[in-house]
C-alpha cells in the first residue's frame, strides 16, 4: 500500500518531535525565553519581547555560543525593536 503525504509527514513529525528536548519558557529582562535541544546536538532558542512581540529565532551547536546569545539578548531594551 502506498504511503499517502500526510501519512510521510505525520511520519517525519514523529520521528522529529521524538529527538526533541524542550522546558517551559521562562521570562528574564523583559524577554520571554524557550529553550530546545534537537538531536542531542542543536541548541534552540526562542525570544519573545513581552512589550513589543518581537521574536528571535537562534539555534547554536556550542553551548557556551548559546549562552553568550543569551546574555546578549537579554541585556537589550525589550521594548524597542532590536537588530541583531
Amino acid at each position: 500500500m502506498k504511503k499517502t503525504p500526510s501519512k510521510r509527514l505525520s511520519e517525519k513529525f514523529l520521528d522529529i518531535s521524538s529527538k526533541i528536548q524542550s522546558w517551559n519558557p521562562i521570562e528574564r529582562n523583559g524577554w520571554m525565553i524557550k529553550f530546545s535541544i534537537f538531536n542531542n546536538k542543536h541548541i534552540l532558542l526562542f525570544f519573545v519581547s513581552t512589550y513589543t512581540g518581537q521574536t528571535i529565532i537562534r539555534e547554536f551547536e556550542s553551548e557556551l555560543d548559546a549562552i553568550r546569545f543569551i546574555n546578549q539578548v537579554v541585556e537589550l531594551d525589550p521594548q524597542y525593536g532590536q537588530k541583531i
